[in-house]
């Protein structure tokens, strides 16, 4: 039996669409880009990988400015958000310069910028990264991390709210 191909601007809203109705756990992501230094940028496409080694999956967009830093740099930070943080979400969205200087952070390990008050925290060092498309997907081992007793930030519909 041979499928035919659906056209290309009806898929791409089916799949936009589709993905949208898909609620999703919501992060920011920092890293370290090897000319500009701390970089981050909010993230609904994450997953972990594997529990041997702790592994996390990370999707990014090619035009972010935080691309060199996550598909380049040794290590990243997930931060993965509480509902109290959609404001934090925006930010790290946003095409704002300097987005540390909006936000509480600290100074973490292999020059990382830390975000304060997230749900979850890992320390991850970059293990592999394969581009397919627009993005890049990047593995990073989880070398360390906390955890909050918080309620999640959560993406559904194009909207960010707590857990319901």
């Amino acid at each position: 039996m041979t499928r035919e191909m659906p056209d290309a601007p009806h898929a791409l809203d089916v799949f936009k669409e589709a993905m949208a109705s898909l609620a999703s756990g919501v992060a920011v992501v920092t890293a370290l880009d090897p000319d500009s230094g701390p970089c981050g940028m909010t993230v609904t496409s994450i997953a972990s990988y594997s529990a041997s080694p702790p592994s996390v999956i990370v999707c990014v967009d090619e035009s972010t400015r935080s691309y060199r830093g996550m598909t380049e740099g040794e290590y990243f930070a997930v931060h993965l958000l509480s509902e109290d943080q959609p404001d934090l979400a925006r930010l790290f969205a946003s095409k704002v310069d300097d987005k540390f200087e909006q936000c509480e952070n600290t100074a973490g390990p292999h020059g990382l910028r830390l975000i304060a008050n997230s749900l979850a925290t890992l320390i991850c060092r970059q293990s592999f990264v394969a581009k397919h498309g627009d993005h890049a997907m990047v593995i990073g081992i989880v070398e360390d991390g906390c955890v909050a007793d918080r309620q999640p930030l959560v993406y559904w519909r194009r909207e960010f709210s707590g857990r319901r």
